[in-house]
């Protein structure tokens, strides 16, 4: 088996463009694993070149099913304009990518180069198998430079099962299609052993008007299936590695950019995890971890970013926002219940239901230390908070009938509210007789009931209001004590009252 797949190795070498592209270095199990990305030198072939080619018309037959049986092709997509281009067309001749042969040079409009290239390397751990896939496109005319564009090399080869991939970049409407583009993808599947997976994708794309906007398509499949697609907002030189570990639903990704702009990365990972991970305001080089189910999320970092992370879940109104990169985050989720630990009191947490419009979000800074907090928002509810002094706490909820928010910033340790908005109700707050530097509560049910406490400063033992509304009374029991103008007034049929 391995001199075949050297065999085949070295009639890639031959017929495919020859250039000093890929080298992989592996120096110990503690050392990352390295991959060098070396001038991509491809030899540029021209229509006319190709007229001078020594090869027969027998010898191109024989080089095409060649390509067709280890079943590479390229793919493009050009504003809804479909097609499959063999390797030596793409390469010999380009590709007419809209149809049109009055567009491009001599009607083609790109024209590619592609490198694959296996290894088969001894390391530490013993013998591995990489695959390294370079893709070269050159956009050849100006007439279809803004048009909705996609393009991958597809392919798929055989070492003990059957390795299927795509490699390949997509330009949306209106954004510069690159003039030049090169990527680089390395995959390392460890198939003989029980170790993770990596991908290195390496970028360097090449614009006429200055930084754009576009997307790298990877994807990989042997026993398991990985499909990554990479937006970059703006796309500049950058290498993005990524570990999947998808039995423990786990993630480690390291980013390292070639440019000094800020950046903002999504990455889309299908199939196996389903989850977006967008990266604002990317430093020079990072590097993290994510673990993470539907009730379980982990972030840990060799250092602290001043950067923010998204995680949006597929399938899920679900999403958690990181403001300010702290080096670990434990988060467990429960109905109506949450724990929260983070090391960084800079950290902003934020789970909500949308990134850009929440109607429902629970919001977590300066804590450094862990928390509890379990509520239930309803007409009959409660906030319970068990933790670290000095924690910010923001909730909200918006229906179409019901309006609920809770600003706290909490120097105690534990709080505690309970309420039952209704004819015959009654509010209850406890914070141990120790004080709330910030407190602002504010309920509504139709526009029926309601409840609004604002103060700057407040502590409370088992303070308790309840009411009844006709006519409108009040029964006040237990402590409660304030510091500076204090709003505490109760809706009662669309009339507010003050209690105090």
């Amino acid at each position: 088996m391995v001199k075949k797949i050297v065999g085949i190795l070295i009639v890639i070498l031959i017929l495919l463009p020859v250039g000093n592209l890929v080298s992989f270095e592996s120096k110990n199990l503690t050392e990352e694993r390295k991959i060098e990305v070396n001038n991509f030198e491809f030899v540029e072939i021209e229509k006319k070149d190709l007229k001078k080619s020594e090869l027969s018309g027998n010898q191109k037959i024989e080089l095409k099913k060649f390509y067709q049986q280890i079943g590479f092709s390229i793919h493009t997509k050009y504003n809804g304009i479909e097609k499959d281009s063999t390797i030596l067309d793409a390469i010999f001749n380009g590709i007419d990518i809209d149809n049109n042969p009055s567009t491009g040079v001599n009607g083609k409009d790109v024209r590619v180069s592609v490198i694959i290239l296996p290894l088969i390397q001894q390391i530490d751990i013993g013998w591995i198998l990489t695959f390294s896939i370079a893709l070269k496109v050159i956009r050849m005319g100006e007439e279809l430079k803004y048009g909705d564009f996609e393009i991958y090399f597809k392919g798929n080869i055989f070492y003990s099962v059957s390795h299927t991939f795509k490699v390949g970049y997509y330009s949306p409407q209106n954004e510069e299609i690159p003039r030049e583009i090169r990527e680089v993808v390395t995959i390392v599947p460890y198939i003989f052993y029980e170790k993770n997976p990596e991908f290195y994708i390496n970028l360097e794309p090449v614009f006429e008007d200055g930084r754009q906007n576009l997307s790298v398509i990877m994807e990989y499949s042997n026993t398991q299936t990985h499909k990554v697609i990479i937006d970059y907002f703006p796309a500049v030189n950058s290498m993005i590695k990524i570990s999947p570990d998808v039995s423990l639903k786990k993630l480690n990704i390291s980013i390292e950019r070639f440019a000094d702009v800020e950046q903002t990365i999504k990455m889309r990972y299908e199939d196996n995890f389903g989850i977006n991970i967008t990266v604002e305001d990317i430093p020079v080089r990072m590097a993290f971890t994510l673990g993470f189910s539907e009730n379980y999320f982990e972030y840990i970092a060799s250092d602290e970013f001043n950067a923010s992370l998204v995680i949006e879940y597929g399938g899920f109104e679900f999403c958690i926002k990181l403001e300010y990169l702290p080096r670990h985050l434990i988060a467990n989720f429960g109905e109506g219940y949450i724990y929260v630990y983070i090391n960084e009191r800079k950290t902003k947490f934020t789970v909500c239901n949308d990134v850009d419009s929440p109607t429902n979000y629970l919001s977590i800074s300066n804590l450094t230390g862990e928390a509890t907090i379990q509520w239930k928002g309803e007409q009959e509810g409660y906030i319970i908070v068990e933790g670290f002094k000095g924690l910010k706490l923001e909730i909200y909820s918006e229906t179409s009938l019901t309006h609920f928010l809770l600003y706290s910033i909490l120097k105690a340790e534990y709080f505690e509210i309970k309420w039952n908005i209704s004819l015959h109700g009654y509010i209850f707050i406890d914070t141990n007789w120790e004080w709330l530097s910030f407190y602002s509560l504010n309920i509504t049910i139709d526009d029926v009931f309601g409840v609004l406490i604002e103060s700057n400063l407040l502590r409370a033992d088992d303070f308790n209001v309840a009411w009844q509304t006709v006519p409108p009374v009040f029964q006040i029991n237990g402590d409660i004590d304030f510091i500076g103008d204090i709003t505490f007034s109760i809706m009662l049929n669309g009339i507010w009252y003050d209690v105090f």
